[in-house]
């Protein structure tokens, strides 16, 4: 007989993550995060649960060279384009800013699709067709959205622009501070040198 936090398993499995308005998972975890974590500590693997920034993900540490007990790797990186990664990057940027402004009624981070080309078209290349750098965009979007850092919150087909996305705090995880100092140094260097 399964248990009763078995599709909270399931689901950690599947997206790696979870978030407090994924119910009834969310719920779940928290009604029974010992024997979750006691489940995923048997193969290996740790549950990062962080309530403040409401989600929860896995995590598995890194195995050193010497570690040959250590249990194969379960969770896969997941491999980003240059394209992804400044994506990622440039929403992370934004939501230190919106965190750390005083005006920020709210820790979620809104964005519509126009403010998220806006941020980005200084760094991608032109496409000579608005059409195929929208549809682009689109394509970068629901990448991102399928590895859990964005989410639509409100679709508008009549005009795409105004859809709106919810960025996710798991991107505070995947990107510390460090790495985004560490990009913006890339960034300004690559900018002097063109």
């Amino acid at each position: 007989m399964a248990k009763p936090y078995a599709s909270v398993i399931i689901r950690l499995l599947q997206s790696h993550a979870l978030y407090t308005d994924d119910h009834p998972y969310w719920d779940l975890l928290q009604k029974h995060e010992r024997a979750v974590r006691a489940h995923f500590e048997d193969i290996g693997v740790e549950v990062e649960l962080n309530a403040n920034q409401g989600y929860a993900r896995l995590v598995q540490p890194e195995r050193g060279p010497d570690d040959e007990d250590a249990p194969l790797k379960l969770l896969r990186r997941i491999p980003l384009n240059y394209e992804q990664s400044l994506l990622c990057v440039v929403l992370r940027e934004w939501l230190e800013e919106h965190e750390s402004s005083p005006t920020a009624g709210s820790l979620r981070l809104f964005v519509t699709r126009a403010d998220v080309r806006e941020r980005v078209e200084l760094f991608f290349q032109q496409q000579p067709n608005q059409k195929a750098q929208l549809s682009r965009l689109d394509e970068l979007i629901g990448k991102l959205e399928s590895h859990g850092f964005l989410k639509t919150t409100r679709r508008d087909d009549l005009q795409p622009d105004q859809t709106q996305y919810e960025v996710k705090p798991l991107l505070k995880a995947k990107i510390s501070l460090s790495k985004l100092e560490e990009f913006r140094l890339r960034l300004q260097a690559y900018v002097e040198s063109v």
